[in-house]
């Protein structure tokens, strides 16, 4: 308990007032919702307070705190206007609570003994402290046993209500459990069901706004990207995920439940340009969504709304969609020829890991080889047919061994069973299907490696233009080397198909944004990079790319509607990519090809005002809005079977709180060390298939 001088004190954020207050404990919990800023230094009932739900500051007894959380007028005090009817009512009956139990009998904590109460049946008896012990043999023997014993009440919790083991692991289970060790809280209850569903739900919102704060305080100068996406729940309500991504990390906004309303663009661009003018429009560079073409329209509205702001189709997606096209061919598409090979072999991948997963017999002496499962991908996983290929390739022993196994010669069955198991067996046997799966995975490694990299919640943005090119090179050589091809002269039809699929889903998702973020990174204009890898081709500069070039043009007229300030930004862009000025200081030039871009425009960007404000905010951007696709795993997890009658307003804030706590935890070097590492991705059975896979 904290000394009364410590109290005293100005400015320590007390949330209530200390147990020297006698009765300000049980007596007044409304003191719970406010925080003490100051208490008068002669005491007195008197002091200065904050609301938790509204911050608003307030000099004034307990009634004064009483009349301003339960909305009774006539005090002298403004009523609360954040909290709602339905957490006030749970206040009122704290309050209630807190009078019956003033007119009673107060047990006296300090002068009974400590006991732990245990369920009928328990072995343990009950233990009592003995008055005056100063930590002998039998004090710590006692403490021994009351460790025992909260252990044991701690691991029954977790079995009862079927809690994940991996709760031991989070540092908010931690730090509750430490501090109920630290502190004497003699009487004290947890919190009820009600508590935790309305007053502390709301608290706890408020308090991760203050949280995050920091993280807004960079959009002004950094900006951020607005990413959305679409889900249903479990109770099949239509719901619309609103993110807001910058440098800091993602920050889930909100959510609107759209059941019974036609989705189509002009609706979809209202909820952006709400959510765009909550974050301030000066701070939002982009839009971010999948390319369907409602949310294309909504992204064009957007535009004409706010020309500086920019719709950017989801490059993950893109990329998806590609690879769906490649393994997927429709008989009617132009690809089916040159891709039908890739769409039969993905078919006796899924038929091989059917029949393991799907018959005891064939899964328990597979299981005998393998300590790697077969994974079960969703349709919706982004590259879900190359993630279950690569699969099959890593367990390639183990099915070997299995189909060899004398259970699988006499596997018994229905005929066509038995017909299917011999066809598994010729299949895992034959060395030319496993050499077509390595060829399939090494023409598309680097359109997974590009989808693994973009899918991050971290600045990519400038990086994508680029990638496509240098992906879309890595599988030609792959096809090439396969063929026996010179690179320079020799043409390949399936390279000529698997190019055309990739170049057309490039152009669709490529914007003037792109390139502009593209000319503002220094190493593009440095010798080291022009000059190319071993093939000898020479890059080009930003500059000298007429692609690039026309959209940086479209860029800047958007970007800078007054001509002095366009002529201004061109001379400065000019400056910048010829070397002229200062910009060709040897030390500067040099910094190109190793400083990181945002360090490099801070120290040498100065001359270029326009540009350097420029390069801060596109070379801080996302180019996948796959925050999104994470945040309903997580939304999902709350929305389970078991809570599903849950409202969307509070399904919307704890999804709120626990992304963004998980958020805030992951900026912690605690995080990826110690105890406590990663100890997010254990919980949730909802992890995105491609950060496991990043992790391994």
């Amino acid at each position: 308990m904290a000394s009364s001088t410590a109290v005293k004190q100005k400015g320590k954020g007390n949330s209530r007032p200390t147990k020297s207050d006698a009765s300000d404990f049980d007596d007044k919990p409304l003191w719970n919702h406010v925080k003490v800023l100051s208490v008068p230094p002669n005491g007195g009932g008197n002091r200065v307070w904050s609301c938790n739900f509204c911050n608003k500051q307030v000099t004034g007894s307990y009634s004064k705190v009483k009349a301003h959380l339960l909305k009774i007028s006539g005090h002298g005090v403004a009523i609360c206007k954040e909290i709602t009817h339905e957490v006030c009512a749970t206040l009122k009956m704290e309050n209630e609570e807190a009078e019956k139990k003033k007119t009673g009998a107060q047990l006296n904590a300090r002068k009974k003994a400590n006991y732990v109460s245990l369920p009928e049946g328990s072995d343990l008896s009950q233990l009592k402290k003995r008055k005056g012990s100063n930590g002998g043999a039998l004090e710590k023997s006692f403490n021994i046993c009351n460790r025992n014993i909260a252990d044991k009440l701690a691991a029954r919790m977790f079995y009862a209500s079927g809690l994940s083991f991996n709760l031991a692991t989070s540092p908010y289970y931690k730090k509750y459990s430490e501090f109920l060790a630290a502190n004497s809280l003699p009487g004290y209850v947890p919190p009820t069901f009600n508590r935790l569903r309305t007053t502390l739900l709301a608290q706890e919102k408020a308090h991760i706004n203050r949280k995050l704060q920091p993280i807004k305080d960079t959009w002004k100068r950094k900006g951020l990207s607005i990413c959305s996406d679409g889900w249903s729940d479990i109770k099949r309500r239509s719901l619309i995920n609103i993110m807001g991504a910058s440098s800091g990390g993602p920050i889930f906004l909100k959510s609107i439940n759209s059941s019974g309303i036609i989705k189509d663009g002009e609706y979809i661009a209202k909820l952006f340009i709400k959510a765009i003018e909550d974050v301030d429009a000066k701070n939002v560079v982009q839009v971010i969504t999948d390319n369907a073409g409602n949310m294309k329209l909504a992204g064009s509205i957007v535009e004409q709304t706010f020309p500086h702001i920019f719709w950017t189709p989801c490059v993950v997606h893109c990329l998806n969609l590609a690879l769906k096209s490649m393994c997927q061919p429709s008989e009617k598409s132009t690809h089916f020829k040159n891709c039908e090979w890739i769409l039969k072999l993905i078919g006796q991948v899924s038929s091989l890991k059917n029949f393991v997963v799907n018959h005891d017999m064939a899964l328990a002496i597979f299981q005998k080889y393998s300590e790697l499962s077969l994974l079960k991908v969703a349709e919706t996983r982004f590259s879900s047919h190359i993630i279950m290929t690569s699969r099959i390739h890593r367990v390639k022993s183990s099915l070997e061994k299995m189909v060899m196994d004398d259970e699988w010669k006499n596997y018994k069955g229905d005929k066509v069973i038995e017909a299917k198991a011999h066809e598994i067996k010729s299949l895992v046997m034959d060395d030319e299907w496993w050499d077509i799966i390595e060829y399939l995975l090494r023409c598309t490694e680097p359109i997974v490696s590009m989808l693994r990299s973009a899918d991050l919640d971290c600045p990519k943005l400038h990086l994508i233009y680029d990638m496509w090119d240098t992906m879309i090179e890595k599988v030609k050589v792959t096809v090439f080397e396969h063929e026996g091809k010179d690179l320079i002269t020799d043409q390949s039809n399936f390279f000529a198909t698997i190019q055309g699929i990739l170049v057309a889903r490039c152009n669709k998702s490529n914007t003037p944004l792109h390139c502009m973020a593209h000319s503002l990174v220094p190493k593009y204009y440095h010798e080291s990079w022009l000059k190319g890898e071993s093939n000898g081709l020479r890059r080009l500069a930003p500059n000298e790319d007429i692609e690039i070039s026309q959209n940086r043009l479209k860029c800047f007229q958007r970007y800078f509607k007054d001509p002095n300030d366009l002529k201004k930004a061109s001379l400065e862009y000019g400056a910048f990519c010829c070397g002229n000025g200062y910009f060709g200081e040897p030390h500067v030039i040099d910094a190109m090809g190793y400083e990181e871009l945002l360090s490099w425009w801070a120290n040498h960007g100065v001359n270029a005002p326009l540009l350097q404000s420029l390069a801060y905010k596109l070379l801080s951007q996302p180019a996948s809005s796959s925050c999104c696709e994470r945040n309903w795993s997580t939304f999902s997890l709350i929305h389970s079977i078991k809570r599903n009658k849950l409202a969307t307003f509070r399904a919307e804030d704890l999804v709120f709180i626990h992304y963004n706590l998980r958020l805030l935890s992951r900026r912690k070097e605690k995080y990826t060390s110690g105890p406590s590492k990663y100890w997010d991705l254990g919980i949730s059975v909802y992890i995105h298939i491609h950060d496991l896979i990043f992790l391994k």
